[in-house]
């Protein structure tokens, strides 16, 4: 399939009436309704409308029938790391939100077989707290391809209606210790699963928060998007959207643990933590580390110690418990944190009975999501130091690297760029620590454990788009900024 790029679209198109293809610009102004119209010019490409048209400005992927499935019908965001589209599944009469990362925007070569493995993974999450995943799969297409369209990757998944809770904290500052804690209770429910199957999300951040209207009417739920699509696309952006760095660090370092910040290999008590950061960015109105410097922030991930929120707002009114228990999550010990999302759970509803109560029983929940197996225990390991020596080269590097990326390939020039940060940043924290604690007693030799189960991600990408004005509901577009 040849896909040439439309020629730029202007506005005028907005007020156009009918059907228009991409393409070639040809119109049906009374198209059949309930069926999707085709080009006759061009059979692979699918009408849209004028406003899709203008608003895509050109787009080489509207129109598109991906997958033989999945026809691009508009464009709801893009951003650095892909684009979000709604796409029509005819045969199933839905629409849905298909999310396609360009081929030219991932980080390796084996990065579509990790998308196909972690794509599967989600696909088999069932929990009704996480969002699901219809199809996934590559691209193909023959001839030119200026555009990267061959090799690109698309995920298939529901299109949501609601609000994120990154939008909402942007809308209100803060959420009542109530709300935050249900909506950390449905997150952790949708981890739990995920965790027991294998698969770390490793991005957990307010972006990724969905709250939809509940089925019965009676409330919202909170769905969990974009499970770790952060490995396999390349680096654009700033502080919060730093998805990945050429195989070293994944993820988004406001809400980064501490392990992750070091390049470590990840475990459940991983995202335990960085949802105990989006717990207190929700509880205070802001995360606990707000520094502008990707590299301070995961330093302070590292070694900082944060601030329990009744000293950083004393008219925020916390159970003394709730701030001990999020105190806790966010140890810099994976050890010292609850050890699985069940366990989580366990002491959410164990502090506040009567307003969990009357939301459901999270036994009985995890239940029908897990059966009665026991969760699998987190696996784990000894800490690493980095060398003064390998300090010194990799800030080097860093330095070399950064004055000549621009002669550089991308991927390998943020490669060199993120060892370095990934080492920076060990630096900054052992250095935090020998000015401001003693130098502990030497530990007793560790007794030597079984090796870590290997780690299985699920995926997904991209970049959040704002709304304007948040209105009730809206279609949400999971990007980071």
């Amino acid at each position: 399939m040849n896909r040439a790029r439309p020629e730029h679209t202007h506005p005028s198109l907005r007020g156009l009436d009918g059907m228009i293809c991409p393409r070639c610009r040809y119109r049906v102004l009374d198209p059949t309704e309930g069926r999707l119209a085709r080009c006759p010019q061009h059979r692979d490409t699918v009408l849209v409308t004028p406003r899709a048209l203008a608003q895509a400005d050109g787009d080489p992927f509207l129109g598109m029938i991906v997958g033989a499935r999945f026809a691009v019908m508009e464009l709801l965001g893009a951003g650095s790391m892909g684009t979000v589209y709604r796409a029509r599944q005819e045969a199933m009469g839905r629409d849905v939100a298909l999310k396609i990362v360009r081929s030219d925007r991932l980080v390796d070569a084996h990065a579509k077989g990790r998308f196909q493995q972690e794509a599967h993974a989600t696909s088999l999450l069932t929990s009704p707290h996480t969002v699901t995943v219809f199809d996934f799969g590559e691209i193909e297409i023959e001839g030119d391809d200026p555009h990267f369209i061959d090799g690109s990757l698309f995920l298939a998944m529901e299109l949501l209606e609601g609000e994120s809770v990154g939008d909402r904290l942007k809308r209100i500052n803060r959420l009542p210790q109530e709300e935050v804690v249900r909506i950390m209770r449905q997150t952790l429910l949708s981890l739990a699963e995920a965790h027991d199957k294998g698969v770390i999300h490793r991005d957990l951040k307010p972006d990724n928060l969905v709250l939809l209207p509940s089925p019965d009417g009676a409330g919202e739920i909170c769905k969990v998007l974009d499970f770790g699509i952060a490995k396999l696309v390349t680096h654009q952006g700033g502080i919060d959207a730093m998805e990945t760095q050429a195989g070293t660090v994944f993820g988004t370092p406001r809400y980064m643990s501490p392990e992750q910040a070091q390049g470590k290999r990840l475990d459940a008590r991983s995202d335990l933590y960085s949802l105990g950061v989006i717990m207190y960015h929700a509880l205070l109105g802001r995360p606990p580390y707000t520094d502008s410097d990707a590299v301070v922030v995961m330093a302070h991930h590292i070694k900082t110690i944060p601030k329990r929120p009744s000293r950083v707002d004393p008219s925020v009114s916390l159970l003394p418990e709730l701030e001990d228990l999020l105190m806790r999550v966010l140890d810099k010990k994976p050890d010292n944190r609850p050890q699985s999302a069940a366990e989580f759970i366990a002491a959410l509803d164990a502090l506040m009975p009567p307003l969990l109560t009357a939301r459901g029983n999270a036994t009985g929940e995890l239940t029908a999501v897990l059966g009665n197996r026991p969760m699998r225990a987190p696996a784990r390991r000894a800490l690493m130091i980095a060398s003064t020596a390998a300090i010194a080269i990799a800030l080097t590097a860093a330095a070399v690297a950064t004055a000549t990326i621009g002669r550089t390939p991308q991927v390998a020039a943020e490669g060199v760029v993120a060892a370095a940060s990934v080492v920076a940043v060990r630096a900054v924290g052992e250095a935090q620590t020998r000015s401001q604690v003693p130098k502990p007693p030497a530990p007793p030799a560790p007794v030597e454990s079984a090796p870590p189960r290997a780690e299985v991600s699920a995926a997904t990408v991209v970049e959040q788009v704002a709304p304007a004005a948040p209105p009730k509901h809206r279609t949400y577009v999971p990007f980071d900024r």
